[in-house]
């Protein structure tokens, strides 16, 4: 037995709230595409990382030939699906790592069902532990694809694909990277360890994820096709004047974003300034946010 096990966790179908309706097919089966193009092939990608688990929580509310996809995708091991009506809850994924560890550490590491991580990914994580009780670790670099098989770079602070160190205590639950009430404010509950790498993971910006603002400039696709094992369809060379064209039309659009919306373009700087320190660590606090801050402060009377 090692020192840690390591788990990547997902939720897919899981309802929030109890009594909440199962996800309709057409979304099942929407999501599961970028599943099967982005998530399944990036784990599946991995090089260089001790064993770890990859545990996939579903709703078994589902139509028979959903679960049987699903099933046959999960036949070689690449994940386990866990199948529950269960509303959502941290402790779900804390009873099922509880249920396949023995090891005095765990390592949670997140992934939507949509998104993906570079083949190194779960590797670097692995690197960064030394027996913490309990500390966060970041990669504060990734990037986005859009629908258009566009590429952007992406900073982000406390982002979500969020990993959690910690020791286990016999007889007490483990807390899993899902225990933060939000990826944005997990330095609430421990330090969050920012580190500098290449591009670590990818976000999928699509209709059904409109939470997933690009903010960062268009960049070349190459540092994707170098850094991801993908199924999903991206422009993966484009050429020199169309690439220059396409970054200047989006500078356009991202003055157009900050004026709609002023928190990006402090999210953007943020995340950013984060990436330039370097590798360092957020000691344990509040776990707010610089746009938090900026708008307490513009609360306070007299501000």
């Amino acid at each position: 037995m090692g020192d840690f096990d390591h788990f990547l966790l997902t939720r897919f179908s899981a309802v929030l709230v109890p009594s909440g309706p199962p996800a309709d097919e057409e979304w099942l089966w929407y999501r599961l595409g970028f599943f099967v193009d982005a998530a399944l092939p990036s784990v599946a990608g991995q090089r260089g990382a001790a064993p770890f688990r990859w545990l996939v929580l579903l709703d078994d509310r589902c139509p028979d030939d959903f679960r049987s996809q699903v099933e046959e995708l999960a036949a070689d091991g690449t994940f386990t699906p866990l199948w529950t009506h269960e509303p959502y809850r941290p402790g779900l994924f804390a009873r099922a790592a509880a249920e396949r560890s023995a090891a005095p550490y765990l390592i949670t590491t997140r992934l939507d069902s949509d998104d993906a991580i570079a083949t190194d990914h779960l590797a670097a994580v692995q690197g960064q532990f030394a027996r913490q009780e309990r500390h966060f670790v970041n990669f504060t670099r990734g990037v986005q694809l859009d629908r258009s098989g566009a590429v952007y770079r992406r900073d982000d602070v406390s982002g979500p694909f969020l990993s959690l160190i910690e020791r286990r205590n016999p007889g007490t639950p483990p807390l899993t990277v899902y225990a933060a009430a939000a990826h944005t404010r997990a330095r609430a509950l421990a330090p969050v360890l920012e580190v500098h790498a290449p591009p670590m993971w990818a976000q999928v910006v699509h209709g059904s994820n409109l939470m997933n603002i690009v903010n960062g400039p268009r960049i070349s696709p190459r540092v994707v096709n170098e850094r991801f094992a993908l199924d999903l369809a991206y422009r993966r060379e484009p050429s020199l004047p169309r690439l220059a064209a396409e970054k200047a039309v989006h500078r356009a659009r991202l003055l157009a974003l900050g004026i709609r919306h002023p928190s990006e373009p402090v999210k953007y700087a943020e995340g950013r300034l984060a990436y330039l320190r370097g590798t360092h660590l957020r000691p344990q606090g509040d776990g707010r946010t610089l746009m938090d801050r900026i708008t307490a402060r513009r609360r306070r009377p007299g501000a």
